[in-house]
């Protein structure tokens, strides 16, 4: 089948096809075998321009956070700048929903079908930003505070520049870390800090330079 119902060539989208069956991606497990994917979007800066004129971030660009729950077969939108049931951010994630319906159906995962409507989007309870400039960061800290079982009610715009802080020590670190370690992944450890893993085996390995 080179092009699907909904106009897809999937024989020359081989990367995306890639990353769904967790081959693109260091570490990436496939989609069909995890709960939850998350899904960070950026919406063009032509598509936010066109949609509120008067108030877009000041990059034009914008970013919000679709977790997709594979199994269940929804999307939930976490956007700090719109408001909830927004209908340009509900329009412009049925297009990712159509592309993912397909990949699976392509992929023959059951219970996808190609050319169907087979992903509703839901609308999570969250903060709204005060600023223009701050979508990303409240991006990050939504995914954060989901994957640790907490309320993303907690994240507020008064605490955005200690989370930049923060957000850029735990890079640091980790990256130091990784290169005093050879650049290896460790086994993931629930409520491990990565600090000593010298007698795990890495189950991934920086490519050769």
């Amino acid at each position: 089948m080179k092009n699907s119902k909904s106009g897809f060539n999937w024989e020359k989208e081989q990367i995306f096809l890639n990353v769904v069956k967790g081959l693109e991606i260091a570490c990436l497990r496939p989609f069909m075998e995890v709960d939850f994917v998350y899904i960070p979007l950026l919406i063009p800066a032509a598509s936010v321009e066109s949609r509120r004129r008067s108030s877009v971030t000041s990059s034009g660009n914008h970013w919000c956070l679709a977790v997709w729950n594979v199994k269940g077969r929804y999307i939930t939108l976490y956007d700090s700048f719109f408001s909830p049931g927004s209908s340009f951010v509900s329009d412009y994630v049925s297009k990712f929903c159509q592309v993912l319906s397909s990949a699976f159906s392509y992929l023959k995962v059951p219970g996808y079908v190609d050319n169907l409507s087979e992903i509703d989007i839901l609308w999570g309870s969250y903060t709204i930003q005060t600023t223009r400039t701050d979508c990303g960061i409240f991006m990050i800290k939504y995914a954060e505070m989901l994957m640790m079982n907490k309320s993303i009610l907690l994240v507020q715009q008064k605490q955005v520049k200690d989370y930049r802080k923060q957000l850029a020590v735990d890079l640091w670190s980790h990256g130091t870390w990784k290169q005093h370690n050879g650049y290896e992944t460790p086994l993931e450890m629930l409520d491990h800090d990565y600090g000593d893993h010298k007698h795990v085996q890495p189950i991934c390995h920086s490519q050769p330079q």
